[in-house]
């Protein structure tokens, strides 16, 4: 059953976890010791802007012994061996009306068996936007949470003191490889609370913890809901941000979150109390990016602190200093990296890009370090040789995808002290533009 504990789970989650810390350059937790019981039932409710990532965040996120139960789309499961390998990770499918109404009545025993789960007092998590979202803003919640907690609770009179956890997931840059991701767990929605609205009506009440629940997730996810101006509101963030969370959240893990956070609102504060002067912002914004495309530059280089040529000096020493080491990381990891780009090639949508790149990492990493080590060892007839390649190679590679990263973050730098330096009034007034 899914409230026991699950072998494949187990042998799992140890690599899984190892190389999604990897995969980040900082992941920042906020609220779990505080807001997650470990004695209650939880039904974890996080924001959707990943396939994969997101649920392997929540797993990550867990410091209680329990394996944490996923609802998810049933459309994954149509391959057996896939389903037996989902339904070993604990992952439990959900039907929507597109996968056919015949099979909507399913879902009663799917609930059914949630409710089962959370009497065990195992977590569950479910996506309560139903479908996963790229961008920077949260979908309407639907009503799984409550047509599976509700009526458990009413079948114990209410004294199951059952919690939805909100789950804000952030990601600085979701596309982008070593960057950043910011977990908030939010004050837990205490389920017994909609007792006598429940007895009085149950749609009501229902309809109710929704509503609690999306009020919720909207304080804690930055939401950029005005999608006539979305691309406005995101450069905001990246020529902002890490100046406010600099300036006002320095104290503060969550950093770059909170400074996110405060620009969204601040533009929405704008929007509806003083149109005029939002209007002027957005023209300011879009002036700005302008100038930026006319130099060939973008809303993610570092304008309002450019690095000095001594620091430049610096930096690409450095590089140089190390490149071959980069270079042995990555001559080592070619067939690894040949595969990803083979695996991303069959994807259209850039949304399975962070999921597919983990993956592949996971799976394609360890496997021809393995090989390449034994044939070291084979051909050398050194087995330490082999078994010091072995660590060597996969710390090289992920050097060498560090070094990747700051090569093109100074190649970019270069770029803007280059404007800076021949077009000094131009920087001046983009940096007057740029600033909320």
């Amino acid at each position: 059953m899914l409230y026991n504990y699950d072998f494949r789970y187990f042998l799992a989650k140890i690599p899984v976890k190892s190389a999604l810390r990897l995969n980040f350059r900082k992941m920042v937790f906020i609220g779990r010791k505080e807001n997650v019981s470990k004695n209650r039932p939880v039904i974890f409710a996080p924001n959707h802007r990943n396939a994969l990532l997101d649920a392997l965040l929540i797993v990550y996120a867990g410091y209680h012994t329990k394996q944490v139960v996923f609802l998810a789309r049933a459309d994954i499961f149509k391959q057996k061996f896939v389903a037996w390998i989902l339904r070993g990770m604990r992952i439990i499918p959900v039907f929507r009306i597109r996968d056919g109404k015949d099979n909507l009545d399913k879902n009663k025993d799917i609930f059914k068996n949630a409710a089962r789960i959370l009497k065990k007092r195992n977590p569950i998590a479910l996506f309560p936007e139903g479908r996963h979202n790229p961008k920077q803003s949260l979908l309407p919640i639907q009503k799984a949470a409550p047509r599976i907690v509700l009526p458990t609770e009413a079948s114990v009179n209410f004294e199951l003191n059952s919690q939805i956890v909100p789950v804000s997931i952030y990601y600085r840059d979701i596309f982008g490889f070593l960057s950043d991701v910011y977990i908030t767990f939010g004050t837990p929605i205490e389920v017994s609370k909609y007792k006598e609205l429940y007895e009085e009506n149950p749609s009501l009440a229902g309809n109710q913890l929704r509503q609690d629940l999306e009020r919720s997730l909207k304080s804690m996810v930055v939401d950029i809901w005005n999608d006539e101006f979305y691309d406005e509101y995101k450069y905001a963030i990246d020529w902002n941000g890490n100046r406010i969370a600099k300036e006002k959240f320095a104290d503060r893990k969550d950093d770059f979150l909170q400074a996110s956070l405060l620009i969204v609102r601040k533009l929405d504060d704008l929007f509806e109390n003083n149109r005029d002067e939002f209007d002027k912002k957005i023209a300011d914004f879009r002036e700005a990016d302008r100038i930026l495309k006319e130099h060939h530059l973008n809303s993610k280089d570092r304008l309002w602190k450019p690095a000095t040529k001594i620091n430049l000096i610096a930096r690409f020493a450095g590089l140089i200093l190390t490149a071959p080491v980069m270079l042995f990381g990555f001559l080592n990891a070619i067939f690894p990296l040949l595969i990803n780009k083979k695996l991303l090639s069959q994807f259209k949508d850039n949304q399975f890009v962070p999921s597919v790149r983990y993956a592949s990492g996971l799976i394609f990493i360890p496997i021809f370090d393995l090989i390449q080590s034994l044939i070291i060892g084979a051909v050398s007839k050194d087995w330490l040789l082999a078994l010091i390649y072995f660590f060597v190679m996969p710390i090289t590679f992920y050097f060498a995808l560090y070094w990747r990263k700051w090569w093109k973050t100074a190649k970019r730098d270069v770029k803007v002290y280059k404007f800076k330096k021949q077009f000094k009034q131009k920087w001046e007034r983009l940096v007057q533009l740029i600033k909320l």
